[in-house]
């Protein structure tokens, strides 16, 4: 009798604990995190050398992550010059531990020589803390005026 009693408190013991550790679906985090981006609009025009001012509203209802930032030619391949090669720029940013919103202000220096002129594709990326993401792309123009076509 006694060894069924001490049986019986401990399966009913184990049931209570695993029942206790279950994830609750509830307290999950499952939405995608906001960006606003600010500057610089669709098809801004941009001349070799300048900077780029990327300036975004980013926010989550649980907590930020990480933001990328990347800008990679939207070009056919097609190339003026032989000599230039397509630009491309890659940045990752961690965002404050426990911010839900956070200013963005990132300054990006365009080459001054040695780069395709054309069509750019500029993307944020943002990562919440849960691992969920959003994106936003916009295309840019960058252009050199010393160059006669």
């Amino acid at each position: 009798m006694k060894n069924s009693i001490l049986n019986y408190s401990f399966i009913t013991l184990s049931a209570l604990f695993i029942t206790s550790c279950s994830s609750d679906d509830s307290s999950l985090d499952t939405t995608k995190p906001e960006i606003n981006l600010i500057a610089p609009k669709d098809h801004d025009e941009f001349h070799l050398g300048e900077t780029i001012s990327i300036d975004a509203i980013l926010k989550d209802n649980v907590e930020l992550g990480t933001v990328k930032i990347e800008i990679h030619s939207a070009e056919d391949g097609h190339q003026h010059r032989t000599a230039n090669v397509n630009w491309t720029y890659d940045a990752e940013e961690a965002i404050p531990a426990g911010k839900t919103e956070h200013t963005l202000s990132h300054k990006v220096n365009i080459p001054t020589e040695g780069i395709t002129e054309g069509h750019y594709h500029l993307g944020l990326i943002l990562i919440d803390k849960a691992g969920n993401q959003s994106e936003t792309y916009i295309e840019i123009d960058i252009v050199d005026h010393s160059h006669d076509h």
